[in-house]
């Protein structure tokens, strides 16, 4: 259906507007034609209103009576050769006699010779100008067109004149005329017309058809499927941006797959965990004195699943930006100072030295300051994890232009440089969740999602000596800070 439809519209399209275009050549041409035509018609009347004028004036010259009468035959010859000829009426007038004399002509000329019309134009003729005036005789109607030329004496003086009627029909170029020189080359036109766009359809259906079924493979779920265009421009470019789309699907997919992968790793291990010691609970396996450890590793692992659990809904409600935002000011650090309080029994159990810097005695940030919370604490969380015992933990904020800079620092294993471009994205940690000792693996695309969604820029930099978590927000004046807090 897509197939012929589209190939038909688009033929169609083509040749209506091949078609249109050769009307409009055929219209112009005719025009062109008849303009031509009319002008060398014209000319051609003009040059033979001319012969008679020099025949008149020839006649004038001759002495003899035998060459005097041979003459008038040949100007009544070529009179009735032109009347029948163009269909044309002459007038010869003379001015010396003051009357016209007309020569084989079936108007009465005496009730024209005589009007102020003629009058005007015979009086142009003898100051030795050519005319050609349409519509000279109202009672005949618009259509006789009639050109005049002097004829003069052998000194240069205009004697006379000579007048052609012609019918304005006469000069134009009919339909008719037109088919013999039209219709020849309007076949041709319209014969490579049908051959064009067929090979301009066929190009432009072709990568249609090629992503059309490219996209029909991507819904039935085979996203290996590749679009091959080399047709330039747009096209080429949609079949390049299909392609990048099926490759970020492909890729989604992978790690929807790795992601499921490793929740229902999350969720096996900790429940089977849990399953095998209530039954040694069950059975009396375990010891009386062993049973308060038993019970603290099951309220652990209850722990570790409510853990997974609220991480799960809080990407989800990230994802589908439900995820609510209380944006107030804040003293960022204030906030820095009590989550390390928090930290305080994990940092002297691994004797680790905390080094605050903080840029200036108050800064003051506007945001979800649970939400950034979670986001400090993950990153705090994380450092302790991997530093080494008697590590080093940093941390920092500066006001940078118009926001707040946080950085949480330490000198732990640095992260590998092939995962830093992929750290934060969705999922990428999922797969190895299960490895890192604790934890689900989805905090940092967490974090990134919220530091995103106020607006910040969140990075990581990594080497042998120093790994570090850096993020900005919006920053806030003081009285905004202390409006709100009395709010």
């Amino acid at each position: 259906m897509f197939r012929g439809n589209l190939f038909w519209r688009f033929f169609s399209a083509i040749m209506a507007a091949m078609l249109i275009a050769v009307f409009i050549c055929v219209g112009i041409m005719a025009t062109n034609l008849s303009q031509v035509r009319r002008r060398a018609y014209e000319t051609e009347v003009s040059l033979q209103a001319r012969e008679v004028a020099e025949y008149m004036g020839n006649l004038n010259k001759l002495s003899s009576v035998v060459d005097n009468v041979t003459m008038q035959h040949v100007i009544r010859s070529k009179v009735r050769d032109i009347h029948d000829r163009y269909n044309a009426d002459i007038w010869i007038v003379s001015y010396n006699s003051g009357y016209a004399q007309v020569l084989d002509s079936s108007w009465n000329t005496s009730d024209y010779i005589l009007t102020d019309s003629v009058t005007k134009q015979l009086q142009r003729i003898q100051q030795g100008d050519e005319i050609r005036v349409t519509g000279l005789f109202p009672e005949l109607g618009d259509h006789i067109v009639t050109i005049g030329v002097p004829w003069t004496y052998f000194d240069g003086s205009v004697v006379g004149a000579v007048l052609l009627h012609i019918s304005d029909e006469a000069l134009r170029l009919h339909v008719t005329d037109l088919l013999p020189q039209v219709l020849p080359a309007a076949g041709i036109a319209i014969l490579l017309g049908v051959i064009v766009s067929l090979i301009l359809t066929r190009s432009f259906i072709r990568p249609l058809r090629e992503l059309d079924n490219a996209v029909a493979e991507f819904t039935k779920g085979d996203l290996s499927r590749r679009v091959n265009l080399n047709c330039g421009g747009e096209l080429e470019q949609l079949g390049h941006s299909i392609n990048n789309m099926a490759q970020e699907l492909s890729e989604l997919e992978d790690s929807r797959r790795h992601f499921v992968a490793a929740v229902s790793h999350e969720l096996r291990s900790p429940l089977t965990s849990m399953r095998g010691y209530v039954e040694a609970l069950q059975d009396g396996v375990i010891p009386e004195d062993q049973a308060p450890a038993t019970l603290q590793i099951i309220m652990d692992e209850t722990n570790r699943l409510t853990d997974l659990v609220r991480d799960l809904l809080d990407m989800s409600r990230l994802e589908s930006g439900k995820f609510p935002l209380v944006i107030a000011p804040f003293d960022a650090n204030e906030l820095f100072s009590r989550i390390l309080i928090s930290f305080e029994p994990r940092i002297d159990a691994k004797h680790i030295n905390v080094e605050v810097g903080f840029g200036e005695e108050h800064c003051y940030a506007k945001g979800d300051a649970n939400r950034i919370t979670q986001v400090l604490s993950n990153f705090i969380d994380n450092a302790i994890k991997f530093m080494p015992d008697g590590g080093t933990l940093t941390v920092e904020t500066k006001p940078q232009g118009r926001d707040i800079f946080f950085a949480v620092r330490n000198n732990g294993p640095a992260i590998a440089e092939k995962d830093l471009p992929h750290i934060f994205e969705r999922f990428y940690k999922a797969d190895k969740a299960h490895t890192s000792g604790g934890g689900t693996g989805l905090g940092l695309a967490i974090s990134n999602m919220i530091v995103r969604e106020h607006g910040g820029q969140i990075r990581v930099e990594s080497n042998e000596a120093l790994t570090s978590f850096m993020f900005t927000l919006p920053a806030c004046t003081k009285a905004e800070y202390d409006a709100a807090a009395k709010a």
